[in-house]
């Protein structure tokens, strides 16, 4: 904000004199253009202020008046891909986040979209469940066999959901969250390490990390039960560490985080509440499914409310 330069006052001022030094005001005042500041929540780790949030980077679809429909289906290096998605109706007043979230091995996009229940803790973001391809009876895959950790097939499919998203609806293209569980975890988070520069944040259940180095800036939150035999913890231990190593907090101490809805998946944070890019390390003991069924592979009920808490405080 412009600072006002004090000025004598007269003693008795005139209603012209009144009127004159209201228009010389208005005439200095900064003019401000552009969408509406955005409020930041306050730390998930500390009752501190959040770091100020970024310049956003609208979409296309931002300067046109006319809401489209996202496509159901892409095609991608000439393949057909099966894209499901939830997005708020009507215009957005300003631009949205937009979630990518990837299914695993054996469960589709639609049964995922079932348990995941990202549309419901983030009712105001475009949320994207896209489908992997067949990779044998009942099985889905995010890359071709022999696909370097580096190069996986789907990547192309990351871009392409991204572009698709941005032409249909207004979001916000440095607000880019990726989200996976199991398999899907596992190419969630070399989404995130491999396209840091197009993707603010992952939150992945049960996963490990094919690639790395990881790209500087993008924020982590991983969720891993000590007991999974599917994917050991080792291998979420591994993806922490190369998402600290890249946003240089390898020496920062945890901190236990604050937010209750962090708190019941027992999360550490590594970074302040004034560091961009933030690792949460989120050992939990929830290893029972809705049914009861004991898992310690599942998706924990507290997930959805935690990755809803980790990406709205991010700048």
């Amino acid at each position: 904000m412009a600072r006002r330069l004090a000025s004598p006052r007269p003693r008795f001022a005139t209603p012209a004199t009144l009127v004159v030094c209201l228009l010389l005001l208005a005439a200095c005042a900064p003019r401000i253009g552009g969408p509406a500041a955005t409020v930041v929540p306050a730390g998930i780790g500390s009752v501190t202020d959040a770091p100020t949030r970024a310049r956003s980077r609208p979409s296309p679809a931002c300067f046109d008046p006319v809401v489209a429909t996202i496509p159901e289906r892409l095609v991608v290096r000439g393949q057909e891909r099966l894209v499901l998605s939830h997005a708020p109706a009507g215009p957005a007043l300003e631009p949205r986040d937009l979630v990518i979230a990837f299914h695993g091995r054996t469960n589709d996009a639609a049964r995922a979209r079932r348990y995941f229940r990202l549309d419901g803790a983030l009712p105001e973001a475009v949320i994207v469940y896209p489908q992997a391809l067949p990779a044998g009876p009942g099985t889905f895959a995010w890359g071709d066999p022999g696909d370097p950790a580096d190069a996986l097939r789907d990547f192309a499919l990351v871009d392409a959901i991204i572009a698709a998203v941005g032409q249909a609806r207004c979001i916000d293209l440095q607000r880019v969250f990726v989200v996976g569980h199991s398999l899907g975890a596992y190419f969630a988070n070399d989404v995130a390490c491999a396209l840091g520069d197009r993707v603010r944040a992952v939150a992945s259940v049960a996963g490990g990390l094919q690639g790395g180095p990881c790209f500087a800036g993008t924020a982590a939150l991983l969720i891993h039960h000590p007991d999974d035999a599917l994917v050991p913890i080792g291998a979420g231990e591994r993806a922490r560490d190369a998402f600290r190593a890249a946003n240089g907090l390898t020496q920062a101490s945890a901190a236990p985080a604050i937010d209750p809805a962090l708190v019941r998946l027992r999360c550490v944070l590594y970074g302040r509440d004034d560091v961009p890019d933030p690792v949460a390390w989120c050992a939990h003991d929830d290893a029972t499914w809705p049914s009861g069924r004991y898992d310690p592979h599942a998706w924990p009920a507290a997930t959805p409310a935690a990755i809803a808490a980790f990406f709205r405080h991010l700048p």
